[in-house]
């Protein structure tokens, strides 16, 4: 994954810049000059944190090429990020109180404050912009610290979670006021001053457009829906994308329904005329309610293809796992397996029961069809036990997609059974 590549460049990088700076402005060995310096390296650090995580929220249509990560998992990367930039910024916020140990033992050197006369004009303004700097910054954290204490509440509801989220973007335009004006005129034509004007500029560009056209404007076409159906707790929803999406077996797109969010389906099936169909289980208030509800005929925004849970089918031996509805990318790989030479495939899925499920009939007989041994574990009759889920059957490739307890549990009986870790595939589910 180049995603781990980039955060940890980025943070060499500013370290670098942070050190060269000092080379050409040394620090004065005081309490107040060194308190300076960590407040700065932290401040750009937690800066940057912050623009890559709102990077990643914009989904701009470059972004799994640059960094060779699939969507699905640069989600799990943006929660880290902002877990770290929350991090920082507490250290950048109590800097004085954790180094009073070692700045008690220094001097404080006294402010110099320069006299000067009335300001006019830009020079007026901009030094009137220092008090609020300050304030706002410290007012944005406090907000920013309970906006992120919600991400982790389970039972907010997905619309308004995602509302409050944005006000992530807002929060970044007011800290950009903080990060540039409290930065030293000397420093910023600096290395280090560079990394924190490059990284405000790109954040304040991705915060405005994420405010005004929202996330994945690039990838995002107009679609008629062609069928809905509901079958239980799970709605098959067909649709016909403006302009043709160029989607793999096995990709996954966000669908808008009007005053609703955008959310992620995986797409089950990919037609030969471009349409494609969605399998959405009712699992929450969307899922539950809005989907089931649409109508054919109906106008929908369709963003995507994202992701690379794509089969591999040089590898000869296979198991392929599925958790309800887990099975919706494997649909499209089966789809696909029928015209396609292929090893030995194993395909596992875990369901309540046969007879509840309506994707049953359509996966067997795709599975037949295309050569594939299917095996259902049905939890109203018998749980499976993942720990001999490979005792007698040790796959070369093993492919997940489930929820996250059940397919760390595969994962682990895999590696534990011999299994390369280089050789799982996943597809995550869990975003928030």
């Amino acid at each position: 994954m180049r995603i781990k590549k980039i955060i940890l460049g980025f943070c060499a990088l500013t370290v670098i810049c942070w050190l060269i700076n000092l080379q050409f402005n040394p620090v004065a060995m005081n309490g107040r000059a060194i308190t300076h310096e960590v407040f700065y390296l932290t401040g750009v650090l937690a800066w940057g944190m912050m623009t890559m995580a709102i990077v990643i929220a914009a989904r701009p249509s470059w972004i799994e090429k640059i960094t060779a990560t699939p969507m699905d998992e640069l989600y799990r990367w943006h929660k880290r990020l902002g877990l770290a930039a929350a991090a920082l910024t507490a250290l950048h916020y109590l800097n004085k109180a954790l180094m009073a140990p070692v700045l008690s033992l220094m001097t404080l050197e006294p402010v110099v404050k320069a006299s000067r006369g009335e300001l006019m004009g830009w020079d007026a303004f901009w030094s009137s912009l220092r008090g609020f700097a300050v304030t706002s910054s410290q007012w944005a954290t406090y907000i920013g610290l309970a906006l992120l204490i919600i991400t982790f509440v389970p039972w907010i509801r997905y619309n308004r979670w995602l509302s409050w989220h944005k006000l992530f973007s807002l929060l970044y335009l007011l800290l950009s006021i903080h990060c540039i004006r409290l930065m030293d005129a000397a420093d910023a034509l600096t290395p280090f001053g560079l990394v924190n004007i490059t990284a405000t500029v790109l954040g304040l560009y991705y915060s405005v457009k994420l405010l005004i056209v929202g996330p994945g404007s690039d990838k995002t076409v107009k679609a008629t829906l062609s069928r809905v159906v509901k079958n239980q707790a799970t709605t098959l929803v067909s649709l016909r994308p403006d302009k043709p999406l160029s989607a793999r077996s096995g990709a996954f797109a966000f669908l808008k329904t009007p005053g609703n969010e955008k959310h992620p389906f995986s797409i089950a099936t990919i037609a030969p005329d471009g349409e494609l169909t969605f399998a959405v289980k009712a699992l929450g208030d969307y899922t539950g309610q809005v989907v089931p509800a649409l109508q054919a005929g109906q106008k929908i925004d369709v963003e995507g293809p994202w992701g690379a849970f794509f089969p591999d089918w040089a590898n000869p031996k296979q198991c392929w796992f599925a958790g309800g509805i887990g099975i919706a990318p494997f649909c499209a790989w089966l789809n696909d397996a029928v015209h396609t030479p292929h090893g030995d495939i194993r395909l596992v899925w875990c369901i309540k029961s046969k007879e509840n499920d309506p994707l049953y009939p359509r996966v067997q007989a795709l599975a037949d069809k295309a050569g594939v041994r299917l095996e259902i574990y049905e939890s109203a009759k018998a749980r499976l036990d993942v720990k001999t889920l490979f005792s007698k059957n040790m796959p070369q490739k093993l492919a997940v997609c489930a929820g996250e307890k059940l397919a760390l549990a595969v994962i682990d009986a895999f590696t534990r059974g011999g299994g390369d870790r280089k050789a799982i595939q996943r597809e995550f589910f869990q975003w928030r």
